[in-house]
């Protein structure tokens, strides 16, 4: 039996001496009950256990108030390794390893870089705690970069795998997120008015109670609807979508995240189904954060930057520059007084604006009312305005996307 480690945590959330030992045979236990002390005694502690080739190692992540992410000698235990045959589990930061890593606080899209290590090639467990006492709306993810898989902590505790003494040292990932609560701003082109939006469509009772993007070529089945429209400021659905890469230029369909169909008010900013809250999303973001606004006839803007962080909320407003999108100028409109605005005019949401747009929708229902596709401006009528001051005038126009 040889002791790992042996360390003392002060302060006032943790009491606890622990030593780790390991043993040819099921576990590692901690002495006495220490390991319990650690999760009874603080919130937010990930209690992490490798189990194979007859050897156990744990590691732990804890949150404490007034630590930082480099090592703290009063709440940190520095890694030490054990014999080559025994599974090795802990934390890497910049200075070095640690079996228990504390840190000052969770933020969206946390990453703590897990170190691990084995002696043989064969199935190795890794099983999670204390998850319990992290909140509902945070959520716990293990990365298998090796295997690409990205477990759901919360919902399967348990990850089974194959280890192998050449496997890298950084195969493992654990991510903490919480929900991202996206404060969008956009103008469209078709109803605006100098300042904002028109809502004629709500006036007029037109918009749909379910969202319209469960059609080609969005094909999204999200189950989003309501009974009423929730407020008399809304001018349409939108669908929003995140992605998840390092530049706007890298952000194809592949990095895709999550969608979700929210609405848009007249003053430009963006509200869940309840007609005022922000939307909120919960997949995980690894590197970092683009959004994606797509409406039903004008064409989809990309956010040109990252959306970040302030106070909670992850903000970024494409009204004020066309630099604010990916593309540029080719994908917002300058619509006066410093504002700008999705293009209008693509009705059937191939993302190019030509005569397809007309021949194929304008022609064949022009005189309609109602909440139509060829229905540029979004005043519930189809008619001539929408033909010449918008879809002609913005013809030869396309989507930036990647």
């Amino acid at each position: 039996m040889k002791t790992l480690n042996l360390f003392l945590l002060r302060n006032a959330y943790i009491t606890a001496l622990l030593s780790f030992l390991t043993m040819h045979n099921p576990t590692v236990n901690a002495q006495g009950t220490g390991s319990d002390n650690l999760l009874s005694l603080n919130p937010n502690t990930v209690k992490m256990t490798i189990n194979g080739n007859g050897y156990s190692d744990q590691t732990y992540v804890i949150v404490v108030p007034g630590s930082t992410f480099g090592f703290d000698s009063q709440y940190d235990a520095y890694k030490l390794m054990g014999i080559f045959e025994a599974p090795q589990l802990y934390s890497i930061i910049s200075c070095c390893n640690l079996s228990v890593n504390a840190i000052p606080q969770l933020y969206t899209n946390m990453t703590v870089q897990l170190g691990f290590k084995v002696g043989a090639t064969t199935n190795y467990t890794i099983t999670t705690e204390g998850l319990y006492t992290f909140g509902a709306d945070t959520s716990v993810t293990l990365h298998d970069t090796k295997e690409n898989v990205i477990l759901n902590l919360k919902t399967d505790s348990v990850y089974t795998f194959v280890g192998e003494p050449s496997d890298a040292s950084t195969r493992f990932k654990l991510h903490f997120n919480y929900p991202v609560r996206l404060s969008l701003k956009l103008f469209l082109e078709g109803p605006y008015m100098g300042s904002n939006m028109a809502t004629a469509l709500n006036n007029n009772d037109e918009l749909p109670l379910n969202q319209p993007f469960n059609v080609s070529p969005w094909n999204y089945s999200g189950t989003e609807s309501v009974t009423s429209i929730p407020n008399s400021d809304i001018v349409d659905w939108v669908l929003i979508e995140t992605r998840d890469t390092t530049t706007a230029a890298l952000a194809d369909e592949t990095t895709r995240v999550e969608r979700q169909a929210a609405f848009l008010l007249s003053d430009g900013s963006i509200v869940g189904l309840d007609g005022s809250t922000l939307p909120e999303f919960t997949g995980v973001i690894k590197n970092d954060l683009f959004v994606i606004v797509h409406h039903r006839n004008h064409l989809p803007v990309l956010s040109a930057n990252p959306v970040v962080a302030s106070g909670g909320i992850h903000s970024y407003d494409f009204t004020t520059s066309d630099a604010q999108a990916y593309g540029g100028s080719s994908a917002l409109k300058n619509l006066g007084g410093g504002n700008y605005g999705l293009i209008s005019g693509d009705g059937n949401a191939d993302g190019s604006i030509n005569t397809n747009d007309k021949i194929s929708l304008w022609d064949l229902i022009v005189g309609k009312k109602g909440y139509e596709s060829a229905d540029y401006n979004l005043d519930g009528q189809v008619n001539n305005i929408d033909k010449n001051d918008l879809w002609f005038e913005n013809t030869g126009e396309s989507s930036q996307l990647p």
